[in-house]
Formats: structure tokens, sequence, C-alpha cells
């Protein structure tokens, strides 16, 4: 047990490995700009009203580059020597975050923009995906000595791609079954990259997590009859994660009192007051 406890070097991802995985991401991102698809429409009818969805090809690369994205993350993991010391059995909640990102990238990169500004927002993309690639990586040894700086980076990235994603659905204006659905699926994921480190059990996780998602899903239900701007959407359910996954993780860790429920009370309440002063 001693080994556990003892100064241990930070480790890497192999360069070769690492930079493999970034140009196939990079060069997905690339093909996206030159593959055209017909539009295809989904209809189908829900709760006796017809429903349909536009399935075009920028929503299929993204899907399809999450899912490859997804893959070489697990790879990677898998690669850590000491993935057996910590009996990992599960390597899912390593893909969300990449995942995510490359589903937000791929959205993003194909909106009307100067080359320029595409090809600086690939660049930028390359960057930060080999950044929260190797800080996934690190996470793996949960001693390791640099493991709370690449945790409190990686919760970071999650609110910031919640914020991100929360905005590319609300804007979408679609009908609720769709973004509503999408706003669980979503807040359910990265809610459960938040909490899964508490060190709670993982019945706890899921369980909490699934509340998280279901509470974003319904908010956003009901705020697509409100006439905001995407940006104000965003923030409100940015506000409403932020403090659903603060509150369970003080839960998971056995830290939340009254003390802390104010305090969440007061950051809540100065959000909404931002929000209703400024409404961007």
């Amino acid at each position: 047990m001693l080994h556990m406890f003892e100064k241990r070097p930070i480790l890497i991802p192999g360069r070769q490995h690492l930079s493999v995985f970034i140009s196939l991401i990079l060069l997905s991102l690339v093909l996206t700009q030159f593959v055209e698809l017909p539009t295809r429409r989904l209809a189908v009818t829900v709760f006796g009203s017809p429903w349909g969805v536009d399935l075009d090809a920028s929503w299929l690369m993204a899907v399809l580059l999450a899912s490859l994205v997804c893959t070489g993350t697990d790879a990677l993991v898998r690669t850590h020597p000491r993935v057996h010391e910590f009996s990992l059995r599960y390597t899912f909640e390593y893909w969300i975050l990449p995942g995510l990102m490359g589903l937000a990238a791929a959205r993003l990169l194909s909106e009307p923009m100067a080359r320029y500004v595409w090809a600086a927002g690939l660049a930028a993309t390359g960057m930060l995906f080999a950044i929260v690639l190797i800080a996934e990586y690190t996470t793996v040894d949960p001693v390791a000595p640099v493991y709370p700086q690449a945790r409190l980076f990686l919760n970071v990235i999650a609110y910031t791609l919640a914020f991100v994603l929360f905005i590319l659905v609300y804007q979408t204006r679609g009908r609720s079954l769709v973004t509503a659905t999408a706003m669980l699926v979503i807040s359910f994921a990265l809610a459960l990259d938040l909490l899964w480190h508490a060190g709670a059990k993982l019945s706890q996780t899921f369980l909490l997590s699934a509340a998280v998602g279901l509470v974003l899903g319904e908010a956003s239900w009901a705020m697509n009859y409100w006439q905001v701007s995407a940006w104000s959407g965003g923030m409100l359910l940015m506000l409403i994660f932020y403090i659903m996954t603060g509150i369970a993780s003080q839960h998971l860790q056995g830290k939340l009192s009254r003390q802390v429920l104010f305090e969440f009370l007061v950051v809540g309440s100065v959000g909404i007051v931002v929000l209703i002063a400024f409404r961007p």
C-alpha cells in the first residue's frame, strides 16, 4: 500500500500516440468543410402531433467526430502504465469532455466565417484537445502530484463546455421534445464528469447526475416559451447547472451544510440580478 502514496513522477501520454490522435481529429474537422450530404428530414408522430427534425451533414459529421474522439480517448487512457493499479473498471467517464468537445468543435467550425478565423479556430481546437487529453490521462492516477491541478482544469473546461453547448442547443429554437432531450443528455453527461471524482458510490453519482439532467431538461422546456436571447438563455441554464452540480458535489463529499446552501443561494440570486440588469 505504501507505493500508492509515494511521490510519483508526472506521466504524459506518448508523443507519437497523442500527435496521431490530434491529427485525426483535425483532419476530420477539415473534411467537414468538403463533405456535402443532402439534408434529410426525420418525421414521426409523438403524442398525436407531427414532429420532425432536419439531419444535415454538419450534425452527422459532428456525431461521427464525437464517436471518433471517444474511441481514441479510451485507447489513450488505457495506455497509462498504472491503469491496472487502480482497477480501472470504467473508462467512459474519460470520454465525456473530449467527446462533447468534438461535438461542439464540429458545430462551431461549420458556421460561416472568414478563412483565417476558421484556421485560427482549428489551431486553437488542436491545442485545447492536446491539453485536455493530457489532463484526462493524468487523472487516471489519483495520487499523481498534479492530479488536483489537472482535475481543476477539467472542471473549468466542463463548465465552459456546458455554457457553449447550452447556447448552441437553445439558439436552435427547435421543438421542446428535441431541445429539452438534448439538454437533459448533455447536462447528465457533464454532471457525471464533474461528480465522478467525488469518491461516492457509482449509484449515487448516477442518480444525482440524472437529477441534474432532468432539472435542466425541464428548465429548457419551460424556457422555450420565453422571448429571450440565446446568450441569456444559455447563461440562465448555466447558472442552474452550476448550482445543481455544486450542491450535488458537496452532498457526495459529505460537506453539505446550511452555510453551503446559503452561499449557493447568494450566487444564484446575484446571477439572476445580473441577468435581469444586463439581459445580453
